[in-house]
């Protein structure tokens, strides 16, 4: 049965078989990942890409009735709320090109815990103007691009 903590660790597994890339020095390198309430420790001192994404889920909504008391299907939205970071000075462009990457992922996605729809990628600005809630560190040394993906995923019970 689908619960929050499968969408959760469905989204976590894409993301994590597949982590956007950006190039550097002639070499392609992937992003770091970081997650709602893990801190991940402190970011390097020297600024490099990372997205820290959240799962926000919305109420429930009775979509079918069926087998009595306890069989009715519930379907649920939430949300992906993920930033990408990039040094500062690398500009927008290469955290656009990282976000669009992110989004792409999961963009008309299905499995058997969700169905994702839109994803959609914010320019976002500079790391000054946010602080992700539950990221530890600060991120004035970064340019951020946000990246939303609507979702639902469905229960029973």
């Amino acid at each position: 049965m689908t619960t929050i903590t499968s969408v959760v660790a469905g989204i976590r597994a894409r993301l994590e078989a597949n982590v956007p890339t950006y190039s550097q020095g002639g070499s392609t390198k992937v992003i770091g990942l970081r997650w709602q309430g893990e801190s991940g420790g402190p970011l390097p001192n020297t600024p490099q890409p990372f997205a820290w994404t959240a799962f926000v889920a919305d109420q429930g909504r009775v979509a079918g009735f069926g087998g009595g008391r306890g069989a009715n299907l519930y379907r649920h939205a939430g949300q992906i709320e993920a930033y990408v970071f990039v040094p500062l000075d690398w500009g927008a462009d290469v955290g656009l090109a990282i976000a669009e990457q992110y989004a792409a992922l999961f963009r008309s996605h299905r499995d058997a815990t969700m169905s994702c729809f839109d994803a959609t990628v914010d320019p976002g600005g500079p790391g000054s103007m946010i602080k992700p809630p539950g990221l530890d560190s600060e991120v004035e040394a970064y340019w951020y691009c946000g990246v939303l993906v609507s979702l639902f995923y469905d229960q029973i019970g």
